[in-house]
């Protein structure tokens, strides 16, 4: 119920649809009791004259309407003329109320299941990456696709039944009541023996079906490691293995799903059975009046079809239900993301000025839960300078780079641009300032241009190429077979790695940001590869056609496991053990013999010569 009463809050801005589908409803169920007030006195006045049959009918309509008099006076040929019309016309009434409130019900839940769903694609761009380190992509994957899907289905299906039917049941209960109050009783006694076991069965489904939305997020996240890995699965061998992990998931979704039907399989017998033990009962009571005719046949039959009529409505809540609670079961999945606090919190009231003078890391501190990283690191780089991260695996070296753009945020100490501490500022202002470049190359599957003018189709086509030259790129771009306008394929899979971390570079030259973080960027490439990729960099980073260091307005920050591709930086930074242990340029760390010229020796394959000049 708590899922459905915070969807309140997406249908506020309907509310006047919702209103015209409540009211065309209304005269659904005002028309469906027609029928049953309606057929049985007429009829009965027709076949045998007798003006009391239509007393009943009478009870349905405005006080000081007289029917009896009116029966009294009017030609039973005359009745049949217009009866047949009467019918047709309720008839059609009840069919267009049945369009409205579809209709109108029908698209309001779209719209608020598409704006839930446009809410819980924000909020997963507003998390930070630390949610995502703690999550299966997988799983939540389940979430916006099949969590959303349910809830849909729960929206447009259950609460549009449960209010539709519902009224119809009120409806024809008065009507029932009306008719007859004494038999109305004794055929509805078995409904609160009905409800007890239907509450239980609702609140089991609830839980087998939390149990299986759960099992099919645990599917996805299968899926999606298989296919992401698909190279390494069939490099081992492993087809067979992955295969069983599928199969053991796919058998505890379908365990999950067998408590599931075997509850939904109980809820509609069961209320059959109750409903034919109440009109039972019905019958049995009034039996005798009907043999010794002391019981009128309009009643009768009005009160049989107002109770199957009734019946239809009941039987479809109890199947909705199911479709209720498994929507309430996805609803809870939903709102725990959408309920998710980021660790980055975006709480920054000022604009971030142009970068302009300088970055300072002041005594930082980082952990991951309770393992810390980084410890104490300060550090300045100044606009225009290349500055170079080296250390051991684990050292903090893209954590630290991390920092910068606040993807965390420092456990201790902070990160200034120009003396303003960056949570201080908004996170559009700051990122807006930052290129970026991974090892990991994140290229969509869209076209070449698309994704060096990333988010921007308003860029100029020469902007994009220009771009592209820069970077290395736009010989290779040229001869794919529709050049500018040919799809990579899902994250670039259509290209080689060092296509792949050119285009990259070529989006970084687009975006223009003052200051250029660069994480291992070319760790993953062959050495033809890296050799275009290192020149495209090289000018990225604003360095002469020697490697030496030029005049940029870019400030770079590199991260590198291969140290000689930083050689040329204006200064290195060592980092071990979470800590700032050296500091100068190539040469002046060579000739210490200290962490450096070990790593130097490590990572190159051969000793360290004597100290050059850097």
């Amino acid at each position: 119920m708590t899922s459905y009463l915070r969807l309140l809050r997406f249908a506020a801005a309907y509310k006047w649809r919702f209103a015209a589908a409540l009211a065309c409803m209304v005269i659904l169920a005002l028309s469906t009791a027609a029928y049953a007030n309606l057929l049985g006195p007429v009829l009965e006045f027709l076949f045998t004259g007798r003006v009391e049959a239509m007393a009943s009918f009478g009870k349905v309509l405005p006080r000081g309407i007289d029917v009896a008099k009116w029966a009294s006076a009017v030609d039973r040929r005359e009745v049949l003329r217009w009866l047949p019309w009467v019918v047709i016309s309720v008839a059609v009434v009840k069919g267009i109320a049945w369009y409205g409130q579809y209709y109108l019900m029908g698209m309001t839940c779209q719209r608020i299941i598409a704006d839930l769903r446009g809410e819980l694609f924000d909020q997963m761009m507003r998390l930070s990456p630390g949610f995502y380190a703690r999550r299966h992509s997988g799983d939540l994957l389940s979430r916006v696709n099949n969590d959303v899907q349910s809830v849909e289905n729960a929206i447009s299906n259950a609460v549009a039944s449960y209010i539709r039917d519902g009224l119809t049941v009120v409806v024809m209960l008065a009507s029932c009541f009306l008719l007859d109050w004494k038999l109305s009783l004794i055929t509805f006694v078995a409904v609160p023996v009905t409800i007890i076991p239907i509450v239980r069965f609702a609140r089991r489904l609830k839980k087998a079906t939390s149990q299986s939305q759960t099992a099919l997020g645990k599917i996805s996240e299968v899926v999606q490691e298989a296919l992401a890995g698909i190279r390494v699965v069939q490099a081992y061998g492993m087809e067979t293995w992955e295969s069983g992990r599928f199969r053991e998931e796919n058998r505890r979704w379908l365990r999950s799903m067998r408590r599931t039907f075997s509850v939904r399989a109980l809820t509609s017998p069961l209320m059959e059975v109750m409903a034919a033990v109440g009109l039972g009962l019905a019958i049995v009571w009034v039996g005798e009046a009907i043999v010794q005719g002391t019981m009128p046949a309009a009643k009768f039959f009005s009160f049989v079809a107002a109770v199957l009529l009734l019946y239809t409505p009941v039987k479809q809540l109890g199947k909705v239900g199911q479709s209720a609670m498994q929507g309430a079961a996805a609803g809870e999945r939903i709102f725990e993301v959408l309920d998710a606090r980021t660790e980055v919190p975006d709480q920054g009231r000022i604009e971030l000025a142009p970068f302009r003078d300088e970055i300072r890391f002041e005594n930082v501190s980082f952990s991951y839960g309770e393992r810390p990283v980084l410890q104490g690191v300060s550090l300045t780089i100044r606009k225009g300078e290349v500055v170079a991260l080296v250390g051991s695996s684990g050292g903090g070296k893209t954590t630290l780079s991390n920092l910068l753009p606040r993807f965390w945020d420092v456990t201790g100490g902070r990160i200034a641009i120009d003396g303003t501490d960056i949570r201080d500022v908004t996170l559009a202002s700051l990122r807006a300032q930052i290129a970026l470049v991974t090892q990991e190359t994140v290229l969509f599957n869209t076209s070449v241009r698309a994704n060096i003018a990333y988010g921007r189709p308003d860029i100029p086509m020469a902007d994009v190429e220009r771009a592209a030259r820069m970077a290395q790129a736009h010989d290779f771009i040229t001869a794919l077979p529709r050049g500018y306008d040919t799809v990579v394929g899902e994250r670039g899979g259509l290209l080689s790695g060092g296509q792949r971390q050119r285009i990259a570079i070529a989006r970084a030259f687009l975006r223009d940001a003052p200051i250029l973080v660069l994480d291992e960027a070319t760790s993953a490439l062959d050495a033809e590869s890296e050799r275009e990729v290192q020149r495209a960099l090289e000018r990225l980073m604003g360095l002469d056609g020697d490697g030496q260091p030029g005049h940029s307005h870019r400030t770079t920050l590199v991260i590198a496991h291969r140290l000689s591709t930083v050689r040329h930086a204006d200064r290195i930074v060592v980092l071990s053990g979470g800590s700032v242990a050296e500091v100068g340029r190539h040469g002046e760390l060579l000739a210490r013999s200290g962490e450096y010229a070990r790593l130097y020796r490590i990572y190159e394959g051969g000793a360290a010569g004597p100290a050059q000049p850097g």
